[in-house]
């Protein structure tokens, strides 16, 4: 009976270049093929019970190949972790200085026509707008027929859009 590191020796010898196209193939960076042939082997080094191997080939395609998956699967989650590689012309998706403040200043001329509202108006739009109620709801809430909800909501959006602009 020869011993495992003499086997292992032999399986090395006899198989590594096949293990190594392999890895060259199946791996997303063919440049850690070599990495994956030393891996799957210092792993079959380590084994506890190296004479439960009734067929150290397979074992040794086996291992490298769990040992090429787990690395293309760490290299996807790192490039969805960092959202890939940007192309260096693509727009940045965060609005610029001046887009930021021209929308600080609309949503401040949003509040200053929504205050300006009469105060049933001002209630039917926050509640329809911000609330999230439908007409019904608020015609329920407010003891009065959909058509005046629906009157003091286009009132409201109009004195919204005047206000708009007279104050750009």
């Amino acid at each position: 009976m020869t011993s495992w590191s003499t086997l292992l020796t032999t399986l090395f010898r006899s198989e590594q270049r096949k293990v190594e196209a392999l890895a060259r193939r199946k791996c997303a960076d063919p440049e850690q093929a070599a990495d994956v042939v030393q891996d799957a082997f210092m792993r079959l080094s380590r084994l506890a019970e190296p004479e439960a191997v009734n067929n150290p080939g397979h074992l040794l395609f086996t291992t490298a190949s769990n040992i090429m998956l787990d690395y293309n699967r760490r290299i996807r989650r790192e490039r969805n972790r960092d959202g890939g590689s940007v192309a260096p012309d693509l727009p940045c998706p965060v609005p610029n200085a001046e887009a930021q403040h021209a929308e600080k200043q609309r949503r401040a001329i949003l509040r200053e026509a929504i205050a300006a509202l009469p105060d049933e108006t001002r209630d039917i739009f926050i509640r329809f707008h911000l609330e999230g109620r439908s007409y019904r709801q608020i015609a329920e809430e407010k003891g009065m027929d959909l058509r005046r909800v629906e009157y003091h909501l286009r009132d409201a959006m109009k004195a919204c859009r005047q206000y708009a602009r007279d104050h750009q």
